[in-house]
Formats: structure tokens, C-alpha cells, sequence
């Protein structure tokens, strides 16, 4: 079943982790969540970004929403009225959606997965990190990034750029030189898949390239991560209205990741039903 004309990958997270931990083939990983469906919907670019990775794994719990919504056994006036119905089944049988649709696969943890694997496995990695000079309190971060992740995982090996548009050819040439494996991309939306499909085309040795957003954040300790059991269920973003820096803006986007995105999934089926 395709989110606006995008099909995510039917996965279990067990099996998906040993298939891509082989090393033996380049997986370029996204992991779409409604936010980011949203924006593809009005930008054939960033869609046909995406449409190149080797994986797009669903992270976001809106999207077990969407699915319910576009059913075909549903016409869409049906689907209007089911809609309590399927926010039920969204709190209290998630088990029963996974099964039905396929696991929600969390780019955070699948993060710290590859870190541990990496740290076990002796695998090196590489990270490329955000270049925004006008921002002293990243940049502040930046400075204790790597002891930090250090502090985390000690026998971790790897390397750590800030990915200034000026040096990018210097960068890619160093880690094309080098016997980095995995890649990880903090770039923000649209520019971190675009900087994978670019480095990885020109870097063989890298195998798994991951986008991450803000997962390295989490992991080091920049921000808080909600409670287990709000990260399980769903709800992570509730706990971030409360405790993200830029309240505003991330009401913002949660607004348009629940409201606008459900809005938009029932445009999209419509259109699809007068087919």
C-alpha cells in the first residue's frame, strides 16, 4: 500500500538488522514518518530522493493511521466515520497493526543498534554533522560531540565531520580513502538523504548509510528522550510539546505530522478512489 505514491518496505526489525549487518551490498536506509511524507507530496525531487534508497522503513506512528485510513475495503466516506475506530486501534492494538501492515522501525533506536554492532564488531563509522555557523549552541555541541559518544561507546571507532559545503569534496575524498563502513547523516531533512545518495556513490567501502535527524542528540545527551513507555507507545512527540526548546516550532510540525498529514490521507484517497 503506497503513502502518496511512496511504498515503505514490508520488515521485521530482527531479520532487516541481520540482513544489512552482512556488509555484503550498499543499503542506503530512509525512514519516511509523516512529517517527511508530507513534504513529498508537493516535491517530486525529495520524492525521487527517496525513491532510490535500498530501504524506506516507516517510523512514525501516524503512518499505522494512514494505512487504516486508505484501505480498499473502505470507501472513503467509510473511512471518515471508522476514523475513532482506527485512533482506538492506534493506542490499544498496535500489536494487531504491525502484524497486519509491518513493524514501525524507529530511526533512533535503529541508530543505537548499529552503534552497538559497530563497537562489537570492531566496524568503523563515519559521521557527518550539520554546518551552521550562526548557531553557537550547536556549535558549542559540536565541540564535545566525540567525547561524548566516547563517554557512550568506548570502543567505538570513527570519525566525525562537519559537513561545511566548502570542504564537501575533501571530505568525500577522505572517507572514500578510508575503511569506513557505515555512514551516518544528521543534515536535517531532504539534505541528509541527498548527502548519502552522494557520498555512497562515490565511497564503495561505505555499506550502510543511515539518516538520523536529531537520534545522536538523544543518544549523547543534548536532549531528553521521553519515557520508555510514551517511546513504545507512540506517543514520544506528546512529551516533546512539553520539553523541545522551540515549543513553537515543534507544535508546529506536530500539527502538521497528526492534523495536516490525516487530512492530507484522506485527499489522497479521494483523488485515489475517482480513478
Amino acid at each position: 500500500m503506497d503513502i502518496f505514491w511512496i511504498y515503505l518496505n514490508k520488515l521485521k526489525k530482527a531479520e532487516f538488522l541481520e540482513e544489512i549487518k552482512t556488509l555484503k551490498k550498499q543499503s542506503i536506509i530512509f525512514t519516511p514518518n509523516p512529517e517527511i511524507l508530507l513534504k513529498l507530496k508537493n516535491d517530486g525531487e525529495f520524492r525521487d530522493i527517496l525513491e532510490k534508497a535500498s530501504y524506506l522503513i516507516p517510523d512514525g506512528i501516524g503512518i499505522y493511521l494512514a494505512y487504516q485510513i486508505l484501505e480498499k475495503k473502505y470507501s472513503f466516506f467509510t473511512s471518515i466515520f471508522l476514523l475513532p475506530y482506527f485512533i482506538y486501534k492506534l493506542i490499544f492494538k498496535k500489536k494487531e497493526l504491525y502484524e497486519l501492515y509491518w513493524e514501525r522501525i524507529c530511526g533512533s533506536d535503529l541508530t543505537k543498534d548499529l552503534l552497538r554492532f559497530a563497537e562489537e564488531e570492531k566496524k568503523q563509522i563515519v559521521i557527518i554533522d550539520l554546518y551552521n555557523p550562526t548557531d553557537s549552541k550547536k556549535q558549542l555541541s559540536q565541540k564535545v560531540f566525540a567525547s561524548k559518544i566516547k563517554e557512550k561507546y568506548e570502543k567505538l571507532t570513527f570519525d566525525y565531520y562537519i559537513y561545511n559545503p566548502n570542504e564537501k569534496e575533501q571530505i568525500i575524498e577522505n572517507i572514500s580513502n578510508s575503511s569506513w563502513e557505515i555512514l551516518f547523516s544528521t543534515l536535517g531533512m531532504k539534505t541528509q538523504e541527498k548527502s548519502i545518495l552522494e557520498i555512497m556513490e562515490k565511497c564503495k567501502n561505505i555499506k550502510i548509510g543511515l539518516w538520523i535527524g536529531s537520534s545522536f542528540d538523544y543518544i549523547v545527551g543534548f536532549q531528553k528522550r521521553a519515557p520508555e513507555f510514551m517511546v513504545k507507545s507512540g506517543f514520544e512527540w506528546f512529551y516533546r510539546i512539553f520539553f523541545w526548546p522551540q515549543k513553537i516550532k515543534r507544535i508546529k510540525r506536530i500539527w502538521n505530522a497528526i492534523f495536516v498529514f490525516t487530512y492530507e490521507v484522506f485527499v489522497y484517497k479521494k483523488g485515489k478512489n475517482r480513478k
